[in-house]
């Protein structure tokens, strides 16, 4: 009774519609900036701009770096706070900075050299931009990533955001931008997480002040206690769901003068003297708990029979793989399970997960033997050429950090050795990122310093856009087994004991984490997205 008295009120959870907000972004990113002003080793502002674009947010990023772009930027978005459009706000604030010790600018590419007098009008205030958050009493994250360090200030402002004001309600967080582009992707985003877990869980080197309240996050939707009609109409719907007599009767306890009594005790007598009664009775025997049906719903998807979803629900997708392996094992088609049906399905699905890690163990064996033989012919020794082709080939490869280390390191000094118009042509392409603006510099410069680093980025864009819907897919998956700070921890570990290293398990995913998916995808021979699709999951969660 336990066991469906909790089923139900987590059905009844999952009834509840969901409210679609207008959010809003403001970002200060790299676009356009000064190349005395960029840092290189940072994150770019696309990296805040996907994220927040696949999360529902309308972005608003000045096209340049120059004053005037920005404070239109910035204006932009008072003016939508001011006619009440919004509902969340996201602000990306990417160095560099000047502070006074009262406020901190946010510096375009018009303040080299600047005076102390002409901070306001060479950079935006976070002062102000608080200020204008704070008046609109909206859920508000300010994310600051400091960058380099301006050279040349005037006496009485130093650099990096070392003082402003901290607004009353406004949660913000400071770091590196590697660092806050992960958070913002893979927790600040999420639903369902406080602002109290983002300072709880941020990683080395970020701070999370102000706003840390653990009953609501940026994502959280306002809730409000549901009327004594809607918890019975949400109830029934999930009796309806469960449609069994201990539901029913379950339901009857509850509300006794309920709306459905009729209903419900209609469905008893029928359910009673239906054929499949008897079937139905001896699986309730068994007392399923929602992680039993889980778990049978993973060994079905193991062994082929697709059960359309693994939430520990036995709806009409379950009902209908469970039926269909019983037809194919010899036994009657009634898609209720016995309990001597329930071990012949175990003892399938980890004869069939042994043999698939196997497989995996042959396979990821013969993929590192190639790996490290093909560093030997093209890296180890090889220039910039043998480099580029060994990442082309193993992108998530054993030495993938060392020949991507050494690609920087030849990009560096070919970039100081450069010509101006190159290099600036190069400036360009970088800003823009996308397929055109590479295709146009290689058209110029074919055979330039940056050349093979135009044509690997052009290759990554061309892959990703061909993968785009598949990609697309696997992380609309990912969303409903990732909802939980749980989960995602849980995850990380199944990869680390798998053979694969996604860094710390503390629930975020960094560039480490998708990386190792990648990696299990590919032992798996499984679609490579690096994001946990429902295919990905049901191997992760049998696998030795």
């Amino acid at each position: 009774m336990f066991r469906l008295w909790s089923g139900l009120v987590t059905a009844l959870c999952l009834v509840a519609p969901a409210v679609q907000a207008e959010d809003l972004a403001l970002l200060f990113g790299d676009r356009g900036q000064a190349s005395a002003f960029r840092d290189d080793d940072g994150a770019g502002a696309g990296d805040f701009r996907d994220a927040l674009t696949q999360a529902g947010f309308r972005v608003v990023e000045p096209p340049d770096r120059d004053i005037r772009s920005m404070r239109l930027a910035a204006v932009n978005v008072e003016t939508a706070l001011a006619e009440g459009g919004v509902d969340r706000l996201v602000i990306v604030a990417m160095g560099p900075f000047a502070t006074d010790g009262q406020d901190s600018w946010i510096l375009s590419n018009n303040a080299e050299d600047m005076k102390r007098v002409m901070a306001g009008a060479m950079g935006i205030s976070l002062n102000a931009l608080s200020s204008i958050a704070e008046e609109q009493g909206v859920p508000t994250v300010i994310m600051v990533a400091p960058g380099m360090s301006p050279e040349g200030l005037a006496p009485g402002l130093r650099p990096r955001p070392r003082a402003f004001r901290m607004a009353e309600g406004l949660t913000y967080i400071t770091g590196p931008s590697p660092a806050l582009a992960d958070m913002l992707a893979g927790s600040v985003l999420l639903e369902g997480v406080s602002f109290a877990e983002l300072a709880e869980t941020a990683p080395d080197g970020v701070r999370v002040d102000g706003n840390l309240a653990r009953d609501a996050g940026l994502m959280g939707p306002a809730t409000m206690p549901p009327s004594e009609e809607a918890v019975e109409a949400g109830f029934w719907q999930a009796v309806q769901t469960f449609d069994t007599i201990a539901a029913y009767r379950t339901y009857l306890g509850e509300f006794p003068e309920g709306a459905h009594v009729a209903e419900a005790e209609e469905r008893i007598a029928y359910l009673t003297d239906e054929p499949e009664r008897e079937a139905k009775s001896i699986e309730e025997g068994l007392g399923l708990s929602r992680e039993d049906r889980r778990e049978i719903q993973r060994n079905l998807a193991l062994i082929g029979f697709d059960p359309k979803g693994i939430d520990g629900i036995f709806g009409p997708g379950s009902r209908a793989a469970i039926g269909d392996w019983q037809a194919e094992n010899g036994f009657g088609e009634t898609g209720y399970l016995t309990g001597n049906q329930l071990l012949r399905l175990r003892d399938q699905a980890q004869a069939e997960a042994r043999r698939q890690e196997e497989e995996a163990r042959q396979r990821r064996e013969e993929e590192e033997r190639r790996d490290r033989a093909y560093w030997q012919e093209t890296g180890e020794a090889g220039g910039e050429e043998g480099l580029r082709a060994y990442l082309d080939r193993y992108p998530d490869g054993v030495y993938a950090d060392e020949a991507q280390g050494r690609l920087d390191e030849i990009e560096a000094v070919k970039r100081e050795e450069s010509e101006r118009e190159e290099r600036e042509a190069w400036d360009a392409a970088r800003n823009a990122d996308n397929a055109e603006s590479y295709s146009a510099f290689l058209n110029t410069y074919p055979d330039g310093t940056f050349a093979g680093a135009a044509r690997a980025r052009l290759n990554e864009l061309t892959d990703r856009r061909e993968n785009a819907a598949e990609i697309e897919a696997a992380r609309a998956q990912e969303r409903q087994f990732t909802s939980t700070l749980i989960a995602r921890v849980l995850i990380e570990r199944r990869l680390a004991s798998l053979g694969t290293n996604p860094g710390a398990a503390d629930g975020n995913f960094t560039r480490q984490t998708r990386r190792a998916i990648r990696q299990f995808q590919r032992s798996r021979n499984l679609p490579v997205t690096g994001f946990i699709s429902q295919g990905t999951m049901v191997q992760l969660m049998a696998g030795r």
